[in-house]
C-alpha cells in the first residue's frame, strides 16, 4: 500500500504540470502521515507568499497597491481552481488532500518568486512594480 501511494505520488509530480516541488521532508508511512506533511508544506508556503506581499506592500505606492491587491485576489482563485482541476484524479480517494496541497504549494513558490522578483528590481526596468512608488 506504501509502495503504490509513493509511486503514485512520483507518477502525479512527473506528470502533473505543476507538481515540480521538491519533495517534502517528511517521511511518513501512512497516506494521513503524508497528507499532512504536504498540509504542512503548504502554510510554509503561504507563509512565504505572504510575508513576500506584504513587504512589497509596504514598498510600493497606494496605486500599485490597489493594482497588486486586485491582483493577488484575482491570483488566488485561480491557483486554487487549477489544483482542483489537477486533483479530480483523486477526487474522493485518500490521496486527494495531499495532491490538492502539494498543487497549491507549487502555484504558491511561484508566486511568492514573482512577488520577491518585484522586489528586486533592475535598473531601468519601467514594468517592475516594485518601482511604483507615486
Amino acid at each position: 500500500m506504501i509502495r503504490t501511494a509513493l509511486a503514485l505520488i512520483a507518477l502525479v509530480r512527473v506528470l502533473g504540470p505543476a507538481h515540480a516541488a521538491p519533495p517534502s521532508k517528511c517521511a511518513g508511512s501512512t497516506q494521513m502521515d503524508i497528507n499532512q506533511c504536504a498540509g504542512a508544506d503548504l502554510k510554509r508556503a503561504d507563509t512565504a507568499m505572504n510575508a513576500a506581499y506584504s513587504k512589497l506592500m509596504g514598498q510600493i505606492g497606494s496605486k500599485a497597491q490597489a493594482g497588486l491587491r486586485e491582483a493577488q485576489k484575482a491570483w488566488l482563485p485561480f491557483r486554487d481552481k487549477t489544483c482542483a482541476l489537477e486533483a479530480q484524479g483523486t477526487e474522493g480517494g485518500s490521496m486527494q488532500p495531499m495532491v490538492i496541497a502539494s498543487c497549491l504549494t507549487v502555484l504558491t513558490t511561484e508566486r511568492t518568486k514573482a512577488l520577491r522578483g518585484y522586489l528586486t528590481c533592475s535598473e531601468g526596468d519601467a514594468s517592475c512594480v516594485g518601482r511604483f512608488s507615486e
